[in-house]
């Protein structure tokens, strides 16, 4: 009985590990060099599905090599906000799955601050994911 126990113990952690993931991942844009597109918006971000699109990329182009290693393009995709506004600017994004299907949401709250600063803001979320964003 207890030799039972004990395999349904060992046999559902990594399925219980597997469920505690996280559905969305940013990557830190710290230590790159990345340049904001003129026009963007935080509330429209762009979506990048493909190695080939990242390199492409006007806000994350020269840094593609470093980016991709952090990217498993076959089942992810990465979420670009690029824009310019007051410092005190930011984007969260949550995410959660929600019937067996991951969801989420990026909420953008203004700041109320008149400096001009340039963000932006990696979200590695999983492609099958539905994106909403909410803000102004």
């Amino acid at each position: 009985m207890r030799i039972a126990i004990l395999a349904a113990v060992f046999l559902a952690a990594p399925v219980l590990a597997a469920e505690d993931k996280p559905v969305v991942k940013e990557i830190a844009t710290k230590d790159l060099k990345v340049t904001p597109a003129r026009g963007g918006k935080p509330i429209e971000p762009a979506t990048i599905g493909t190695a080939e699109e990242l390199a492409k990329s006007p806000v994350v182009g020269g840094e593609a090599d470093a980016i991709k290693k952090q990217i498993d393009f076959a089942k992810e995709k990465l979420l670009v906000f690029a824009w310019a506004g007051s410092g005190q600017d930011a984007v969260a994004v949550t995410g959660e799955t929600k019937d067996g299907k991951p969801v989420v949401t990026v909420a953008f709250t203004p700041g109320r601050t008149r400096d001009l600063r340039q963000h932006v803001k990696l979200f590695v979320v999983p492609k099958a994911a539905e994106v909403t964003v909410k803000g102004k």
